[in-house]
């Protein structure tokens, strides 16, 4: 806590456990990949990178609100017929 202290941080602002939790994952780094991990930059490797809304065209955000329409009413037919078919075997039950 001193270092951020030093360093300008205000507690009350950051929160008094996000000390604890930086120094936990520096030292995990360390563990895992060494000094070497501590002065390369590790966020975001291995990511697909996928792109924010900002930089999508609008036509590009149609395409994907059109997708994400037909994913749902497909899954709201699956849990309909899942429904119907446990209100059958409810039925054959009695």
């Amino acid at each position: 806590m001193v270092i951020f202290r030093s360093a300008g941080f205000d507690l009350d602002v950051i929160g008094h456990e996000k000390p604890k939790q930086c120094l936990k994952r520096w030292r995990n780094t360390y563990t895992a990949l060494g000094e070497n991990g501590l002065l390369e930059e590790q966020r975001g490797k291995g990511s697909t990178g996928r792109p924010t809304g900002e930089r999508l065209s609008t036509e590009e955000k149609l395409k994907r609100a059109e997708a994400r329409i037909k994913l749902l009413e497909a899954e709201n037919d699956f849990l309909k017929k899942l429904d119907a078919l446990e209100k059958q075997k409810m039925q054959r039950k009695h």
